[in-house]
């Protein structure tokens, strides 16, 4: 009796197709990206060249000859990661005696599969990455610079990720800041998007106020996997997306499982600014193989990804935190309020330093529990020992 079904008899050509639709139907943000196939080399790296600075502009220029500078390009690489599922073996009596199609439900089972790790691997492929310098590749992650914290009140985390403990929820103030960070960079408004975590997600909402929600509602998109619309970023939603390190600064690679300590994330990002492409899709089978008197079944996907930019120019991270910075900022707002011709010039000399210093633990990404205390100290210190002039 042959093991005869609708999936497993198509003609490979179809069922790659089928796959590849998979993929982006349950992985939108894969077509919320710029499509490097093309550059796809020996069919396994990428290498894309990014140009260097632009010259400068004079006006009325009054000195010549003018001096010829050389623009320093440099390059993005990365290689196509490959997926590739265990084989499942299916007896000639399963497919004989059971009453359901085993093999319809295995070869689903290995699209489910390939589906999920690759939509999790591409995230992550956007905040790590490899760029040559000085003839080396160099591998690095997206920078502090581009990372957020969250500022909502503390909340249990969720026991299912392995955390434990409580974080900051994430709250609509932290995709109007990446708003900011991005329109201040130039990145285009348009084709904006922000992948969120389930459970961030919920908190995202219960951040918004009535009239928030009714506008974050009409920009839902469902076809494309858009559930909202907030401060320009097209909103996703999905079960997993990034993991940080409890400093909030490495990422954790998908799959491994985090501390109770390490943060869950979200990214934002614009379209033009990450990339993916697409390699080899391969579905194998092997019909009636004598020794395993049955099928074997497998598949393989090859798929990679970055930012498109060496700076990670149109990305930003938004990372839970569990410390506790309302002192400190508290204080700085103090600070500030503070007026320069109160004091006489050695004191206050000493205070601004302080304060400059705490200003800058403050919006650190890497900032933690002790350096914020230590920042507490410091510029209550500088404060104290003002004199007035």
């Amino acid at each position: 009796m042959s093991l005869t079904n609708t999936i497993s008899n198509i003609p490979r050509e179809v069922f790659v197709t089928y796959i590849v639709e998979k993929l982006r139907k349950e992985n939108p943000h894969l077509l919320a990206c710029f499509d490097e196939s093309k550059f796809v080399m020996g069919g396994a790296v990428v290498h894309v060249p990014n140009a260097g600075n632009s010259p400068d502009t004079q006006k009325n220029r009054s000195s010549f000859p003018a001096v010829a500078v050389m623009r320093g390009d440099t390059h993005v690489t990365y290689a196509l990661d490959v997926y590739s599922t265990d084989p499942t073996h299916i007896s000639w009596h399963e497919g004989a005696e059971i009453s359901y199609d085993k093999t319809d439900s295995v070869l689903n089972d290995h699209m489910q599969t390939l589906i999920e790790a690759v939509g999790d691997n591409m995230l992550y492929n956007w905040v790590v990455g490899l760029h040559i310098s000085g003839g080396s590749y160099v591998s690095d992650t997206i920078p502090s610079s581009n990372i957020i914290f969250t500022t909502g009140d503390f909340v249990a985390v969720n026991p299912d990720d392995g955390q434990e403990g409580v974080r900051r929820s994430f709250v609509f103030a932290e995709l109007q800041k990446a708003q900011a960070m991005m329109n201040k960079a130039s990145v285009p408004k348009t084709d904006r998007f922000a992948m969120i975590e389930s459970y961030m997600h919920q908190q995202l909402i219960d951040s918004l106020s009535a009239n928030q929600m009714a506008a974050f509602q009409k920009g839902a998109d469902l076809a494309k996997g858009v559930v909202g619309e907030f401060a320009g970023f097209k909103i996703m939603e999905r079960g997993s997306v990034l993991a940080f390190n409890a400093a909030g600064t490495t990422p954790i690679i998908p799959g491994i499982a985090i501390d109770d300590s390490d943060n869950i994330a979200c990214l934002c990002w614009q379209k033009n600014q990450v990339t993916k492409s697409e390699g080899d899709i391969m579905p194998f089978d092997d019909k009636g193989n004598p020794l395993y008197y049955g099928d074997v079944f497998s598949s393989l996907v090859k798929f990679g990804g970055r930012a498109r930019r060496a700076n990670w120019k149109g990305v930003v991270a938004i990372v839970q935190t569990s410390v506790d910075t309302t002192v400190l900022d508290a204080l700085i707002v103090t600070a500030e309020a503070l007026t320069e011709a109160s004091y006489t010039a050695p004191t206050w000399a000493i205070f601004a330093a302080a304060l400059a210093a705490a200003i800058v633990v403050a919006e650190d990404a890497a900032h933690t529990t002790v350096t914020v205390a230590a920042s507490v100290v410091s510029l209550q210190a500088g404060i104290d020992q003002l004199v007035g002039a």
